[in-house]
């Protein structure tokens, strides 16, 4: 995706922050990523909430003005998929991606969801796992039942201005093409900002939300395989490696399988040596590590061809 696909560690130099000298001193090199200073947004906001209401006020606008801008970086204006052959690593991706899979994500922008409706092998409709926007076909079902679990929220997310805890998704023709849907776009009443963007570690999930992470759980116990592809699992996530401990919880199941894609043996190594902890069996689950995509991509044609 080219210069626009920013890693964590890049959105911090791209954030305004003129007119906002309450968070002055928290913007620097202490807190060299976006969830690091969110996070530290978010303690101030609890520590005055109390006592300085004022300014408990004033950091909670500051915070979503901050969330809208990460917003704009991601958004499917500037990170947007035309055509899967254009982008041949992701159209790679989407083809392996098993029938019923449940793909846990953190990113927030629609490039995945995207390119999967663009592959005709998954829908808004449904595939999101929540319902609270007027659709009532599970269309989803009708294709390979591929459900993609945004844990963090999504560029396409919004919290309805009625109640705070339930989440309108937008799903228009310009983000998927062909959709024939116009279901709560931004100009709408439903548009309260991109609240639901979870960036903090400081974990205060709407009840939506919420129902995402307890379906995640549910497939890590019901799964007996587990693709990690570049993630750093950092300790203070501390819902996703307690997600983690859920994985090969099944009985009667012999052995559990472990795949890491990184982008070198050595960064598989570092995230091998943090997951072992985390899981519930590690004895009976074995790891095994790509150190590229293409490393990957190819381990599962042989293993397809193998299995035919």
């Amino acid at each position: 995706m080219g210069k626009d696909a920013l890693l964590t560690n890049e959105i911090m130099p791209k954030l305004n922050i003129a007119g906002f000298p309450e968070i002055y001193d928290d913007f620097n090199e202490d807190f060299p990523d976006i969830e690091q200073f969110i996070t530290a947004i978010d303690l101030k906001y609890l520590r005055y909430q109390r006592t300085n209401e004022s300014l408990a006020k004033k950091l909670d606008t500051i915070r979503n003005n901050i969330v809208n801008q990460v917003v704009a970086l991601f958004d499917i204006q500037k990170l947007t998929v035309t055509k899967l052959d254009d982008i041949p690593l992701l159209k790679q991706f989407v083809e392996i991606i098993p029938r019923e899979a449940g793909i846990l994500t953190m990113n927030y922008d629609c490039v995945l969801d995207k390119a999967l409706w663009l592959s005709n092998r998954w829908s808004p409709r449904g595939g999101y796992y929540l319902s609270s926007f007027p659709a009532n076909d599970d269309e989803n079902s009708r294709k390979d039942n591929i459900l993609l679990l945004k844990l963090h929220g999504s560029c396409n997310f919004r919290t309805r201005s009625t109640d705070r805890d339930l989440v309108a998704v937008e799903i228009t023709d310009e983000m998927f093409p062909n959709c024939h849907a116009q279901i709560n776009p931004r100009t709408s009443n439903l548009d309260y900002g991109a609240k639901v963007l979870i960036m903090s570690y400081i974990k205060q999930y709407p009840r939506d939300i919420m129902m995402l992470w307890r379906k995640a759980i549910c497939s890590l116990r019901q799964t007996d395989k587990l693709t990690v592809i570049g993630c750093s699992l950092r300790d203070e996530d501390t819902f996703l490696r307690f997600g983690l401990y859920h994985f090969g919880m099944k009985e009667q199941v012999n052995n559990f399988t472990v795949e890491i894609v990184d982008q070198s043996n050595e960064h598989c190594k570092v995230i091998e040596d943090k997951i072992r902890p985390l899981l519930a069996n590690p004895e009976q689950q074995k790891i095994q590590c790509f150190g590229c995509l293409q490393e990957y991509f190819q381990s599962q044609k042989t293993s397809h061809a193998t299995a035919r």
